[in-house]
């Protein structure tokens, strides 16, 4: 019996006497007779989506949980699913976004398309077409809903839940308690009752696609090694290339140490491929989930499945994965840019880690002999300030950055009182100064961000003065998992710009960077220099910059985010206060570093050697700290 057959004489057997009215035809045939591609090409189910599509509607299992690598085609899956509820089985589905928005949003690009390019379906009388409401004729109907409308939520009565995206949902509780659990409880008392969990899953331990997947049968895609025929669950980790060479890529057989590339692997895949539960039995179209799961299938895969919509066309897919993990590694936060790749690509969850290696002692040791009053570094293309109000005085980092790199410049403090005319006089002075270039150029900070927290009024009236250097007025957002910078807004009461930034996640940054044993393109440099006599990057300086502790909080939208908290006791935090708002001055600017080397060489007069070139300003006067320690 061929495959085709044997899959549809098990959904014809699933089907009867399980549903009010069997259908004509078995899913995957309607859906490829009555289904057309974007291009007009028959749909055609990819491998590894043949027995899933099987399981959706099965009245013999209660949920189909589905926790694959983006791009997989789930959301299409249940588009065309959808179609074939409504034209066969004359089912009510409710789909769930994590917001509502979402929901209108795949109403309009990714069902509507696909109904409309059904002769059959196109043809089914509507009477409701709303924006999240549609409803045929014959009794079918879909609602679509955010897990932020809880009111929306509580009236519906539905034959099919789905929810779509679930590690997006937040955690808090409606008033009928977990938000997808309510959503859920709305197929109760209907003759027909389906749930649909899908999503690729977000951080260890936080993952509700992990949760709902853990409650599964576990099925997980096979496919053979195409050198030794050993059936093996593959994983995204057997992909192997030489150091920066992604397009060398190819796959190495964990049971034979073969290799092969992506035609090789897709073909395995077409012609191999199958499902084994966590029980080791394969799993195909009809098949039940064992009684002591409870009905539950889940289904995980990662990109090792993937086979594209059209092999013919399609490129290296390996080639592919691995340019993105080494994009990854070379971003400006591999920790984060890891985090999606594990998530989309792998399917799996990221294990958070919030153990630092980074000690004063290390830092103070692999400290650099450079003078930036007298010259900066070469790499050095652009400056950024940030600044900390004390009640006694402002504590002010200046650093540089260039393609790879930053480099402390210098830190100082202010000495003199918030509400002293003087002390903001004084860092207005110190707003003006300017550091050589080895090319001549003499550079100022391009941006200058200053905490407004303290004394709000005070700063904010100082920063809008003085919005025309660059300067800005920040302050820490209090909402754990807050992005790092916000909007630019202008505060009612002074009229000064300002912007509220996510500290814990710039800090966090600060906190990989000087990690040794965390991988970044970015280089962080400290300087042995004095000023005034103080050592500018001394003891004192690194005991503050990692004064913190990294700890770990469930953000709103159910994340596993780093949070920090300054212990008591713990030395004075000001120099990690003031690297974080010149890194966010950084991270705010838009121009490259092209265009930055641009104006070096403007500003050193296109690199004239018999130009003179100004000698570097000196430092003003009675701004250092004090030696022996902090005020």
């Amino acid at each position: 019996m061929s495959n085709r057959a044997e899959y549809s004489r098990h959904l014809l057997e699933a089907w009867h006497g399980g549903l009010r009215a069997e259908p004509r035809l078995p899913f995957e045939q309607w859906a490829e007779s009555h289904i057309r591609n974007a291009d007009g090409t028959p749909f055609v189910f990819r491998p590894f989506q043949i027995t899933p599509a099987a399981d959706l509607l099965n009245p013999r299992i209660a949920s189909v949980t589905l926790r694959m690598y983006s791009g997989a085609g789930k959301t299409y899956l249940f588009a065309v699913a959808y179609a074939f509820a409504i034209e066969q089985l004359k089912l009510k589905i409710g789909k769930m976004f994590p917001a509502e928005s979402l929901s209108a949003d795949w109403f309009f690009k990714k069902l509507m398309p696909i109904l409309n390019e059904s002769p059959i379906v196109s043809a089914l009388p509507m009477i409701k077409d709303n924006a999240l409401f549609k409803a045929w004729e014959n009794g079918a109907e879909i609602t679509g809903v955010g897990a932020n409308s809880a009111g929306r939520i509580r009236t519906l009565e539905v034959d099919v839940a789905d929810a779509d995206e679930i590690d997006a949902i937040t955690s808090e509780a409606t008033d009928e308690g977990d938000k997808l659990a309510a959503f859920l409880r709305r197929t109760r008392g209907r003759k027909r009752q389906h749930h649909w969990l899908a999503s690729y899953p977000s951080i260890k331990g936080g993952s509700k696609i992990d949760a709902a997947f853990d409650q599964t049968d576990g099925c997980v895609w096979f496919f053979d090694c195409p050198k030794c025929n050993q059936a093996q669950a593959w994983h995204p980790k057997h992909i192997v290339w030489p150091a920066g060479q992604s397009h060398l890529a190819q796959v190495e057989c964990p049971s034979c140490a073969a290799t092969f590339g992506d035609l090789e692997r897709r073909e395995s895949c077409e012609q191999t491929g199958h499902f084994r539960n966590r029980d080791g039995e394969r799993v195909g179209p009809g098949d039940l989930p064992d009684e002591k799961y409870g009905g539950r299938r889940g289904y995980h895969l990662n990109c090792m499945a993937h086979v594209g919509d059209h092999a013919d066309k399609f490129p290296d897919y390996l080639v592919e994965v691995a340019a993105s993990s080494d994009a990854a590694d070379a971003s400006e936060n591999p920790k984060k840019a890891r985090r999606v790749l594990i998530n989309t690509l792998w399917a799996e969850s990221y294990e958070e880690e919030f153990d630092s290696k980074a000690d004063p002692e290390g830092l103070l040791a692999d400290r650099e002999d450079y003078d930036p009053a007298d010259q900066l570094p070469e790499e050095v293309t652009r400056l950024w300030g940030g600044a900390d109000v004390n009640g006694k005085f402002i504590a002010i980092i200046v650093i540089g950055t260039g393609p790879s790199g930053i480099w402390g410049i210098n830190y100082t403090e202010i000495q003199g009182r918030w509400d002293s005319p003087k002390t903001w006089v004084a860092l207005s002075k110190f707003l003006r100064r300017r550091w050589q270039h080895p090319s001549g150029a003499m550079l100022k900070m391009r941006k200058f961000f200053i905490d407004s927290r303290f004394q709000k009024n005070t700063v904010q009236t100082w920063t809008r003065q003085n919005q025309s250097k660059g300067v800005m007025a920040v302050m820490g957002s209090p909402q754990i998992g807050a992005p790092a910078l916000d909007k630019i807004r202008i505060d009612a009461a002074t009229g000064a710009k300002r912007m509220t930034l996510g500290v814990s996640e710039l800090k966090d940054q600060i906190y990989d960077l000087l990690d040794p044993e965390v991988e970044t393109p970015t280089t962080v440099h400290f300087t042995t220099a004095h000023e005034d006599g103080v050592e500018m990057f001394g003891p004192e300086f690194f005991d503050g910059l990692l004064a913190e502790e990294r700890d770990s909080k469930r953000s709103r939208d159910g994340r596993v985010v780093a949070h920090f908290i300054h212990p008591e006791g713990a030395p004075r935090n000001e120099p990690l206060d003031c690297l974080t708002y010149a890194l966010a001055s950084f991270k705010s600017d838009k121009m490259t570093e092209e265009r930055a080397a641009s104006e070096i060489e403007r500003l050193s007069g296109g690199g004239d050697s018999d130009k003179p070139k100004p000698r570097p300003q000196p430092p003003i006067t009675g701004m250092g700290r004090q030696a022996g320690g902090w005020l």
